[in-house]
């Protein structure tokens, strides 16, 4: 599914949603950073895109150099227990851009209270996470760019998505998304089912059948019988609304649960959040298979951008 724009973005994803229970992602207030590259032909790289949900903007910083010592640093809101960091490191755009880009090899995280941690960071366009050895009780974290992965082109830094959780656990924790079909990767990059279960709005499932996703599902395995009553979804591609309009979107579905049972769902033919309640289940899986889609203007395929189980 390539695109004719430059602003068709799909992020990578190599993992399977996490099968630790660290469910509970923390709202981050705010952040700044040490120095932003300067806006270009109406693009801008402010420290805010690296919390906004997208790999479509990132934060780039715009010291004289490949980035060394600067930082970006995150506003928690009040003092958080913190287990767990998910970093997207690089220019997340596409693959190439992400090849380009620098990306940091080695941060120096630094807590309200003065204390530091470094964590090394793998050369590989994968979600990179830190799990602490125990939960940290601050109010911000700053991370300061102590190595560097050097791109292939731009000397600049880029750091995607950072993402911050503590232990709260506050909904079923999904073990495994699998998929009926799955369009393979190209240079916008990959379609993985788990995709739906990242916490980020411009990554998705596409489905990879000849037809138009009618028939096709996503699988989620709870490892245990979990109660759910309600599914939350960002129907489409979920980056923006002329991206939203050029992929199928799914109007109508049908659950499947580990006994056997089903019940029918209405969709919105909408990018904007829903949920979308049923009846109270206690399950170990559910199928959602997609019964009903509508076309988008460019490309036959049904993409779910998110896809999340609540209690």
């Amino acid at each position: 599914m390539r695109a004719n724009s430059a602003t068709f973005t799909i992020a990578l994803c190599a993992t399977l949603f996490s099968t630790t229970a660290f469910a509970g992602q923390i709202k981050v207030a705010g952040a700044m950073a040490s120095s932003t590259y300067a806006p270009q032909e109406g693009a801008t790289y402010d420290a805010a895109h690296a919390i906004d949900g997208k790999h479509g903007k990132s934060w780039v910083e715009g010291e004289d150099g490949s980035g060394l010592g600067s930082w970006i640093e995150l506003d928690l809101g009040g003092s958080q227990d913190v287990t767990r960091i998910k970093m997207w490191a690089g220019d997340w755009y596409s693959t190439d851009y992400w090849r380009r880009a620098n990306r940091p090899k080695e941060v120096e995280l630094s807590f309200s209270d003065g204390t530091k941690q470094t964590w090394k960071l793998d050369d590989a366009q994968e979600v990179q996470v830190l799990d602490l050895a125990s939960p940290k009780s601050t109010s911000s974290i700053r991370f300061k760019v102590k190595g560097i992965h050097s791109g292939s082109t731009w000397l600049d830094t880029v750091i995607s998505e950072i993402q911050v959780f503590d232990a709260s656990g506050d909904g079923p924790v999904v073990r495994e998304v699998t998929a009926s079909t799955e369009l393979p990767a190209d240079g916008d990059g990959n379609y993985n089912p788990s995709n739906v279960a990242d916490g980020i709005k411009d990554s998705m499932w596409c489905e990879g059948d000849d037809g138009d996703g009618s028939g096709q599902s996503l699988d989620f395995a709870f490892g245990a019988s979990t109660r759910i009553s309600k599914l939350s979804l960002i129907n489409g591609i979920g980056g923006s609304m002329p991206l939203w309009m050029k992929a199928n979107r799914a109007v109508g579905g049908t659950l499947t649960f580990s006994d056997g049972s089903t019940e029918s769902i209405v969709i919105k033919n909408s990018m904007m959040p829903q949920v979308i309640p049923f009846s109270a289940k206690t399950t170990t899986s559910v199928k959602l298979t997609f019964t009903e889609v509508k076309a988008g203007k460019e490309y036959n395929d049904l993409c779910i951008s998110e896809a999340t189980f609540g209690g």
